[in-house]
């Protein structure tokens, strides 16, 4: 989805300003808890799983997006978005205007004290404004987002809360075509189509070894039937043999 034109319209500023560089870091340490960058670890995993087949979706997080041409202050670092309709490829930062105006479809905020009061006004303003479809907050520790998960889209210009869709805290994701549910410390995301919850690293290399040790008991198993054959048949060749 492009943005605005409004907000993409590129900033009057001296050549000299506008051939300013548009950093990619801002020099800042960014320090994040346990359970806050473990849950971004977790989303980007099970989308960059969810959509590793399709060519035009690029996931990302904790990375510069800017949304005006020619302003280096026009910037945001969504925790993970996703955009649809651009090349799959690696970026350093996003950058809305050599995008084609392709704005992100999905943003993910993890509530933080530290970020709190401007992810709910300021920055959920500026991705308003900016046309993306949905925005969510989601809080891993359940303190300061009470029920986890809250959601907007947009419609008619303007976000509408996103309610949930089943008592189960699902709600559902039409610019994802997902369903995405507060599971504790884990933003949990569901596909219909599939019937099956997206997984993310720990969980898959999990059931990766679950397998294996099944594998590995399941021809232990095997060796022990064997051998026990092995010592029949060598029985009953002794037992063959004239007195």
């Amino acid at each position: 989805m492009a943005a605005p034109a409004s907000l993409l319209e590129p900033v009057t500023r001296p050549s000299a300003e506008l051939s300013e560089e548009y950093p990619y870091s801002d020099g800042k340490i960014l320090m994040e808890t346990d359970p806050h960058a473990t849950s971004i670890v977790d989303m980007r995993n099970q989308l960059t799983g969810h959509f590793e087949a399709r060519l035009d979706a690029y996931v990302a997080g904790s990375m510069a997006v800017y949304y005006r041409d020619g302003d280096p202050k026009a910037v945001v670092a969504p925790d993970v978005f996703v955009v649809l309709g651009v090349e799959k490829k690696e970026r350093r930062s996003y950058l809305i205007w050599e995008e084609g105006g392709v704005v992100p479809a999905f943003v993910v905020e993890v509530a933080s004290d530290s970020t709190d009061r401007r992810d709910a006004t300021s920055k959920r303003a500026t991705y308003e404004q900016m046309g993306v479809r949905e925005y969510w907050r989601f809080d891993p520790l359940g303190v300061l987002v009470r029920e986890g998960l809250q959601g907007w889209r947009l419609g008619g210009g303007r976000y509408e809360r996103v309610r949930a869709t089943r008592a189960d805290g699902w709600h559902r994701s039409e610019a994802l075509g997902l369903e995405l549910r507060a599971e504790g410390r884990l933003l949990r995301f569901w596909d219909p189509q599939k019937g099956q919850a997206l997984v993310t690293h720990s969980e898959a290399l999990g059931a990766l070894r679950a397998a294996k040790r099944e594998r590995d008991a399941a021809a232990r198993e095997l060796d022990a039937a064997n051998q026990r054959i092995r010592e029949l048949e060598a029985r009953l060749r002794l037992s063959d043999r004239p007195g």
